[in-house]
């Protein structure tokens, strides 16, 4: 059944020189209108690469926003007392289409409670309605903004640092967004600073995640690397950030330190550095066609270890030309510390074995194993003491001299 013959009340007739939502939705004025002729935005920034849409149907937009977003409570809310029609959605012509900036989660709501073969074919439940509930949603209240940007500041504000917050990358996307555009206007441009001061989120905090998603465009327009490439499930946005707040890292990959007093830069990785952005990709994230694993298992501590291994340059070219973080780690520790570590580690695996005598079975390859660690102990323990003895004597002779 077309989309028209759906609606719950009539549309007017449109004049030949006008497009359909022109006698629906004025620009700049609040009316109404039915869900049914509006449409999900499909750049919505919560749409991060881990988390979105399989596609842009209606049907995969409820479905993801059921995972993410606990629709299937707002449409028992607005099952039990009806659509309370305070807020607009805000929309905007894009295309063909009378698109929703701001409302999207309302919207999936209301086009389930009025779409029984969508709802089934989401698998939602969706309780029987009373008659006046079901009134309730015939139309709602829109706002139609004459340009997209118009309602930037209310959707940053609201999802930034408002009671629907979006993750760390879908907020580094958005102010990416409204910086550029910014940025293309020339004279009177707002810049990050007046940006972070319409979303009411911190400053330093913005900058920190537009830079690190100006160095994630750069891999991907360079072919360095892909978001659709990385070899975990999850896309840890907060890895790359992180680590570009350390000089190890900056240094890494030819960054100057962060100046908080201009905007951050596109393309800000130099050119001759691209190899060493790649490996910081692929250290942080993996690559699936390359076969290869990150070596940034957890942020804690891992991340911490490689920036530790790129400020100490045997263990960075270690790990550059092997990408083994553990081995690559061993190397920042000097001579005298390394041998205590692995003699307290030594001792602590005895210490378990110990308790473990119990249980232990007789066996070749065992006992071979504890008699050769008896005759490395034995070495130790003489070097040991030859150094003190050595020591000793070397006092002797100072004293007497």
């Amino acid at each position: 059944m077309p989309l028209k013959a759906q609606m719950p009340f009539m549309i007017p007739e449109v004049n030949a020189f006008m497009a359909w939502w022109d006698n629906l939705v004025w620009e700049g004025n609040r009316t109404s209108a039915s869900p049914l002729e509006l449409k999900f935005d499909n750049t919505n920034p919560r749409y991060t690469p881990d988390k979105r849409p399989l596609d842009d149907s209606d049907l995969a937009v409820v479905q993801y926003l059921d995972r993410t977003a606990d629709l299937a409570e707002l449409v028992e809310s607005i099952a039990a007392s009806g659509y309370i029609d305070i807020e607009p959605l805000i929309v905007a012509v894009r295309g063909d289409d009378l698109v929703v900036l701001e409302g999207n989660r309302r919207l999936a709501a209301l086009k389930l409670l009025l779409l029984p073969e969508l709802a089934r074919a989401a698998g939602i439940g969706v309780p029987d309605l009373r008659q006046k509930v079901r009134e309730s949603l015939n139309a709602v209240s829109v706002f139609r903004v004459d340009d997209e940007s118009d309602a930037r500041e209310l959707i940053g504000f609201k999802h930034i640092n408002g009671p629907q917050t979006w993750d760390s990358y879908a907020k580094a996307r958005y102010a990416a967004r409204w910086l550029d555009e910014e940025q293309a206007k020339g004279e009177n441009a707002l810049s990050l600073t007046d940006i972070a001061a319409r979303m009411g989120d911190k400053h330093a905090t913005l900058y920190r995640i537009v830079s690190a998603v100006y160095v994630l465009d750069q891999a991907e327009a360079e072919d360095l690397f892909s978001v659709e490439d990385r070899s975990v499930r999850s896309f840890s946005f907060s890895h790359l950030y992180t680590a570009l707040t350390y000089t190890e890292y900056r240094d890494f990959i030819g960054l100057p330190r962060a100046d908080r007093s201009a905007n951050p830069s596109r393309n800000p990785v130099p050119h001759e550095y691209s190899e060493r952005l790649q490996m910081l990709f692929r250290w942080l994230y993996g690559s699936k066609s390359a076969d290869v694993k990150p070596a940034v298992r957890s942020q804690n501590p891992d991340l911490n270890h490689l920036k530790r291994v790129l400020g100490h340059p045997i263990a960075r070219r270690a790990m550059m030309e092997r990408s083994d973080l553990p081995a690559a780690l061993e190397l920042t520790v000097e001579g005298t510390d390394r041998f205590s570590k692995a003699l307290f580690d030594a001792f602590a695996a005895l210490k378990v074995a110990t308790g473990e005598l119990s249980s232990a079975v007789p066996d070749r390859e065992l006992t071979e194993i504890a008699e050769d660690s008896l005759r490395r102990i034995t070495l130790i323990k003489n070097h040991l003491a030859q150094l003190k003895l050595s020591a000793s004597n070397a006092g002797a002779a100072v004293k007497g001299d």
